[in-house]
């Protein structure tokens, strides 16, 4: 986890995800960035695994415009690859921007309790295409860490199609 969630970090968040703040994901993408090499360059990662962001229900994507934990990759990618030889990572795996599928729109996790929240994302993703997963890493990267339903569930998910090991990244970790 790149950061504890609070103050003006959980604030710059909410601006991004429920305010339509897309221009800070190139900001808070700077913090992503350190954890991001660490995993990659330490992780076993290789240019034919996969980085993989939480997904959005197409309905949530349409009325936000975005997909936070994407965008946040993307930038961190971007600013990684920037670093040129600093970070020690030679070649970072592709960026899969829809081998992870939401299939069911859930409810807004924020306000619920860990048990409402393990049972709204039950069986809410899919891979899209279970042969492009067999066999790889996947380093799956989203905004905020809470209690982690959502990230176990898409991991699960990943493993349960054929990925051989899943890692998180996640901005920032509720505590």
């Amino acid at each position: 986890m790149a950061c504890e969630y609070g103050a003006a970090l959980a604030d710059a968040i909410v601006a991004m995800k429920h305010r339509g703040r897309r221009d800070l994901a190139h900001r808070l993408a700077r913090l992503l960035v350190e954890p991001l090499a660490r995993v990659l360059e330490h992780g076993g990662f290789e240019a034919a695994d996969a980085i993989v962001p939480v997904p959005l229900h197409p309905r949530k994507l349409r009325r936000r415009g975005f997909n936070q934990a994407l965008e946040l990759a993307q930038a961190a990618l971007r600013l990684l690859h920037g670093r040129g030889d600093d970070s020690g990572v030679v070649a970072h795996p592709m960026l899969e921007r829809t081998l992870l599928r939401r299939t069911r729109d859930t409810r807004e996790l924020g306000h619920l309790g860990p048990i409402a929240r393990l049972h709204e994302v039950a069986g809410a993703f899919a891979v899209a295409e279970p042969a492009r997963l067999h066999g790889r890493r996947v380093l799956l990267i989203d905004d905020v860490l809470t209690t982690g339903a959502t990230l176990n569930e898409c991991a699960g998910v990943l493993r349960g199609a054929g990925a051989r090991e899943v890692r998180v990244v996640a901005l920032a970790r509720a505590v």
